[in-house]
């Protein structure tokens, strides 16, 4: 197995999503709900990540899991990534 070293990467300075909240990925302009994130070393697949934090998301209304940098995600702003959102009555 050819494993990469990584060399661990500066926290973000902004709030970053966490499972089970929904984050924009700016690397694919989608929203979705965050599955889970793992350190690179955890994965068993070709991950593609320059970060040591991959993020796996998943649309808000079901459908094909994704992964991202976990880093570059936060939370989404208004009709960004086409998310519909319910407005509060």
């Amino acid at each position: 197995m050819n494993r990469q070293l990584h060399q661990p990467q500066a926290q973000p300075n902004h709030p970053v999503p966490a499972p089970g909240q929904v984050a924009y990925d700016p690397v694919s302009g989608r929203t979705g709900v965050v599955q889970a994130v793992h350190g690179v070393a955890e994965l068993l697949f070709d991950h593609r990540m320059s970060s040591d934090r991959v993020a796996f998301l998943r649309p808000e209304r079901g459908g094909v899991e994704w992964t991202a940098e976990a880093g570059a995600l936060r939370f989404p702003a208004d009709g960004e990534g086409g998310a519909q959102r319910p407005h509060a009555p």
